[in-house]
């Protein structure tokens, strides 16, 4: 079952809450070079019940990285070489998504402010209670499933609206903005049979039963419906 088929599921409520089992269990990336941090931390999320995996430099952790790769990352923000910043710019520039967490001894408003413009999810002074890390890591996760569901779900739902002909996504973005097939066949100058053989074509081709699921799976691709046709569907990748 793919997210889009799946009934029960909100796909448009950014609220709403994935299936638990979806995806690779999550990972707890730690980046730290003071090994007695890392073990800390490690215990920490050991008695959470989280996976984790430990690393002395930012380095080692971009090797193992990936597109798929699930979880999050907590690491230091001043190391040798590669500092926590410098780690989420190269993962911002590598396209990986999965949220940063930096933790430091040195806070100060510069950084902060430089870590949130960059994309950082959390920033936190070492001192922190257990309870402090434990809830910014758990919130990263979640974040970070909902993030993968939704990108799944559009990578779905562009998928099935690439099968659609560049006439029946005219008769999609009029059917989409409220138009009776008269009105259609009006616009398009074509029959009403034939408006109505297009949008049954679409409805097929989408696996939908009406506008309403027209409008949510265009919802769920993200497609701008102020451009035309021609522009509204990216390509594959």
């Amino acid at each position: 079952m793919t997210a889009l088929d799946n009934p029960n599921s909100d796909l448009f409520d950014p609220n709403a809450s994935p299936q638990e089992d979806a995806g690779p269990e999550p990972v707890v990336y730690l980046v730290d070079d003071q090994q007695a941090e890392l073990d800390l931390l490690q215990r920490w999320c050991s008695q959470e019940g989280l996976k984790t995996e430990t690393f002395n430099q930012a380095e080692d952790l971009l090797k193992v990285l990936h597109a798929d790769s699930h979880g999050c990352v907590v690491a230091d923000l001043r190391m040798p070489r590669l500092s926590g910043l410098e780690l989420q710019a190269e993962m911002s520039r590598r396209e990986l998504t999965i949220p940063v967490i930096l933790v430091t001894g040195h806070g100060d408003a510069e950084n902060c402010r430089a870590a949130f413009q960059q994309g950082v999810f959390d920033f936190i002074e070492k001192g922190f209670r257990h309870e402090e890390i434990l809830h910014a890591i758990n919130s990263a996760i979640r974040k970070h499933r909902r993030d993968r569901f939704r990108h799944q779900v559009r990578k779905e739902a562009l998928d099935l609206l690439r099968k659609i002909s560049p006439r029946e996504t005219e008769v999609m973005l009029l059917l989409a903005g409220g138009s009776p097939l008269k009105g259609i066949a009006q616009e398009l100058s074509i029959s009403v049979q034939t408006a109505s053989k297009h949008r049954g074509s679409i409805f097929t081709k989408l696996n939908i039963d009406n506008e309403v699921d027209l409008y949510k799976m265009l919802f769920a691709a993200e497609v701008n419906l102020d451009v035309g046709p021609a522009a509204l569907i990216p390509p594959a990748p």
